[in-house]
């Protein structure tokens, strides 16, 4: 996969990235905070290793908070329009938790599993062939699995 690219930016144009490497999963998340993020019902993200992600055109913003767990996480934005590009975490994993709307290939951003299901909104019902979970999965295998299959990566 050394000639993937895939490509992306914010809602003006400001930020432009590129992948070097297909996601590792996609996944709708439907906590309170990705519902705020994204002011909808869930948030859409795909997990994507941080060393294949460049930042091609504009500088990112950035905003720390503290998790109920105590966890330290980041999200990066465009300064110009405000989209919400990027999120990490303090100790870095080394993946970053990619706002999978600013993809330009909307292919790459359909979700296989959703996440936080205890707190999603009661007019939403999850898709039959999706893997669902009440809070934050433990293990990510089952997600990254499904997602590579339906991609036709693995």
């Amino acid at each position: 996969m050394s000639d993937f690219t895939l490509e992306g930016g914010c809602q003006c144009g400001a930020i432009r990235y590129r992948l070097t490497a297909p996601p590792l999963m996609a996944y709708a998340c439907h906590c309170t905070e990705c519902r705020r993020t994204t002011a909808s019902a869930f948030g859409v993200s795909c997990a994507v290793l941080q060393d294949t992600m460049e930042i091609t055109r504009g500088t990112l913003k950035r905003i720390d908070w503290e998790v109920e767990s105590g966890a330290h996480r980041y999200g990066e934005f465009c300064g110009e329009c405000g989209s919400r590009i990027r999120n990490g975490d303090v100790p870095s994993r080394g993946v970053f938790s990619l706002r999978a709307g600013t993809l330009d290939d909307q292919q790459w951003a359909e979700p296989v599993a959703h996440t936080w299901l205890s707190s999603k909104v009661g007019w939403f019902s999850v898709p039959d062939d999706a893997l669902a979970f009440d809070a934050q999965p433990t293990d990510y295998t089952p997600i990254i699995e499904t997602y590579q299959k339906r991609r036709g990566l693995a």
